[in-house]
């Protein structure tokens, strides 16, 4: 009995002892865990604003109460990265959260400026606002507003992507909707394509061209002139904006009528539709498009004609060059 009492009890000892080793165990690692705990480490990236003002916030929620506010151009450090909402620190030292989509990293920030620098490159055309205008960062709604301009203001409108116009802001450059600019092509070549009545029935089309007058000659220079460079040449193949001067324009020497769509005479439409291409050494032209569209099928059907036309390349001192070509198509019923 004796033995029995004495072995349980030295059981009971060791289990106690083991409880003891295990709690100072735990209590050490807690310890020393919490003695080595430090701030997580600031991840320090910079941002850009890109609308015309943003909200910086108390918490990563819109409801939350501001704090600060930045505008378009200024520069924030990133602190941390949840996805929709980024935390950000003012110049002054100023800390609170900001939504994503209105701030861009620096290499997002090269990427925009060089493809910004590339479209400036295009031949500019020369477009007025019908109405207030809302720009954005990209050619979409769902890229941050970076200003507007008012209706009636001229504009220099680069190229075409999907509905927007890319054209120049403040020499950067903005998207508008093709709607709400009115583009014109003076001093571009035009071609009438003209059609009788709106029925349903085809109706013969004519068409007409009218060349633009040729500039006055200028006395050749003593010495030959260098080649362009920088901004006088587009960065995509070496292809000119424009013939330099003592060269050669691109002449039209085959060229395909636009059909008149059934739908567009059926319905009216009417109006000036412009294209743009890329005349090539070979009298080629590619990477046509559509500048200014109208509805019922009129800008494709230019388009698709003005890719079979034919052409006497442009020249430079003596050479073929690749230059780009523009074009108004003037749809007209009679």
């Amino acid at each position: 009995m004796t033995d029995s009492k004495t072995r349980h009890t030295r059981g009971l000892i060791v289990v106690i002892f083991l409880g003891v080793v295990f709690l100072a165990l735990l209590a050490l690692i807690v310890l020393k865990t919490g003695g080595d705990r430090r701030p997580p480490a600031k991840r320090i990236e910079k941002v850009t604003v890109l609308p015309v003002r943003i909200r910086i916030r108390t918490e990563p929620n819109a409801r939350a109460a501001v704090v600060a506010t930045a505008t378009t151009g200024e520069t924030l450090q990133l602190l941390e990265d949840q996805g929709t909402w980024v935390k950000v620190e003012k110049s002054d030292g100023l800390e609170g959260w900001a939504e994503r989509e209105n701030l861009e990293l620096t290499a997002e920030r090269q990427r925009r400026l060089a493809r910004y620098a590339a479209i400036r490159k295009l031949p500019a055309l020369s477009g007025v606002t019908t109405e207030r205008t809302q720009l954005f960062a990209g050619p979409g709604i769902f890229y941050p507003m970076v200003g507007d301009i008012p209706s009636g203001t001229a504009v220099k409108v680069f190229t075409r992507d999907h509905d927007f116009f890319a054209i120049d802001f403040e020499d950067k450059v903005a998207y508008a909707g093709v709607d709400a600019i009115d583009v014109t092509a003076s001093g571009a070549p035009q071609f009438d394509v003209q059609t009788a009545g709106t029925g349903t029935a085809a109706t013969e089309t004519t068409a007409s061209m009218e060349p633009v007058p040729p500039p006055a000659p200028k006395p050749e220079p003593e010495f030959p002139p260098q080649l362009p460079t920088g901004g006088d040449l587009v960065d995509r193949g070496g292809v000119y904006t424009a013939v330099p001067p003592g060269g050669t324009q691109p002449e039209e020497i085959d060229r395909v009528v636009p059909r008149y769509p059934s739908a567009a005479r059926r319905h009216g439409v009417a109006g000036a539709v412009v294209i743009r291409g890329i005349v090539r050494r070979d009298g080629r032209i590619d990477d046509v498009e559509i500048i200014k569209d109208l509805p019922h099928g009129l800008g494709e059907a230019a388009r698709d004609a003005v890719r079979r036309w034919r052409f006497r390349p442009a020249t430079y001192r003596g050479e073929p060059i690749d230059v780009y070509y523009t074009v108004t198509v003037n749809f007209r019923l009679q």
